[in-house]
C-alpha cells in the first residue's frame, strides 16, 4: 500500500492524459491487458514463425553458439511473444548479448548495468545470462512502471496456464539469473533522483520513448559512465520514435560518443553509443 501511494504521488506530476491512464492501471491492476488475448497455439505459432524467420540470419550464425540462440529463443516464448498488431521481434536480445559480451571481454571488470523498460524481464535475463557465463560480479538495475510482484495478465502463453502471475513468478524457471537483478518500480523522472548508483558501465534504454524522458535517462547515465562504456538504445526508428532519434542527433553534435546504428529492420532500429570523451 505504501508503494502504491508513492507511485500515485509520482503520477500526479505527469500530463493529465498519461496521469489518468497510469492511475487506472494501478487501481485495476491491468497494466498490459485485462484478459487472455490468444490461444496457446497462436502464441506457439508466432514463436515458431519468428524462429524460422531468423534461422539463417548471418549475424546470429556468425556470432552465437547454438546454445545461446536456443536460450534466447526459449526465453522469448514467455517474454516476447505477444498478441499485437505489429510484428514481434526479439533481435535486441542477441544485439545486447553480443554487445555486452564484447564489452566485458575487453574490459574484464565487475559491472553495473542500468536498464529502463523491464517489461517481462527479457533483456535483463539475457544480460544476466552473459555475465553468469563469464563468472563476473555484477548488478543489474532495471526500472519499469509494472511492479515486480504484482499479479497481472502479461499477454503471453503463461496467461493460459497460470492465469495472473507476478513477473517474479513468470520468470521462475530463470530464477538462477534473477539473483543480481534489482527490479525497481516507478517512473524514471522521479526514481532517478533517489537511485544511489555511482557507476554505470553498460546501459539499455527501452522505457518511455518521449524525448524528455529519454534525455533524462541518458544524462543520468552520462554522469556515471566513463570512456569505453556503452549505452544501447532500442527503437531508433525515424518517423515512429522521434524522441529517441532527436536524442541521438544531439549526441552526434556533442561528439562524446561513437555511434553505431543498426537498422536492418525498417520497423525497428538500434543505436549503440560508446563513450570516447568524459
Amino acid at each position: 500500500m505504501v508503494q502504491i501511494k508513492k507511485l500515485i504521488k509520482q503520477i500526479i506530476g505527469i500530463n493529465n492524459i498519461l496521469r489518468l491512464r497510469l492511475i487506472c492501471k494501478h487501481i485495476s491492476g491491468n497494466f498490459l491487458t485485462s484478459k487472455i488475448l490468444a490461444t496457446e497455439e497462436e502464441y506457439l505459432e508466432l514463436h515458431r514463425n519468428y524462429i524460422e524467420k531468423i534461422k539463417d540470419n548471418e549475424f546470429l550464425n556468425k556470432n552465437f553458439l547454438s546454445s545461446d540462440i536456443k536460450f534466447v529463443n526459449d526465453l522469448a516464448l514467455i517474454t516476447q511473444v505477444v498478441k499485437k498488431d505489429t510484428k514481434i521481434n526479439w533481435m535486441h536480445g542477441f544485439i545486447l548479448m553480443n554487445t555486452l559480451r564484447d564489452y566485458v571481454n575487453k574490459n574484464k571488470t565487475n559491472i553495473n548495468i542500468f536498464e529502463t523498460g523491464t517489461s517481462k524481464g527479457f533483456s535483463a535475463i539475457v544480460m544476466s545470462y552473459v555475465l553468469n557465463q563469464l563468472n563476473l560480479n555484477f548488478n543489474i538495475y532495471t526500472l519499469d512502471i509494472i511492479p515486480h510482484e504484482k499479479k497481472i495478465y502479461w499477454n503471453c502463453i503463461s496467461d493460459l496456464k497460470n492465469g495472473k502471475v507476478s513477473r517474479k513468478m513468470l520468470l521462475s524457471e530463470y530464477s538462477r539469473y534473477l539473483k543480481n537483478i534489482n527490479f525497481i518500480n516507478g517512473i524514471s523522472k522521479y526514481i532517478l533522483k533517489e537511485l544511489n548508483i555511482k557507476r554505470i558501465h553498460f546501459a539499455f534504454l527501452d522505457g518511455s520513448h518521449n524525448y524528455e524522458d529519454v534525455k533524462l535517462e541518458f544524462e543520468f547515465i552520462n554522469k556515471r559512465n566513463k570512456v569505453g562504456d556503452i549505452i544501447v538504445l532500442d527503437d531508433y526508428t525515424p518517423g515512429k520514435f522521434d524522441g529517441v532519434v532527436k536524442l541521438i542527433e544531439e549526441v552526434k553534435v556533442k561528439k562524446n560518443y561513437n555511434l553505431h546504428i543498426l537498422n536492418n529492420d525498417k520497423d525497428r532500429g538500434y543505436a549503440i553509443l560508446k563513450k570516447i570523451v568524459s
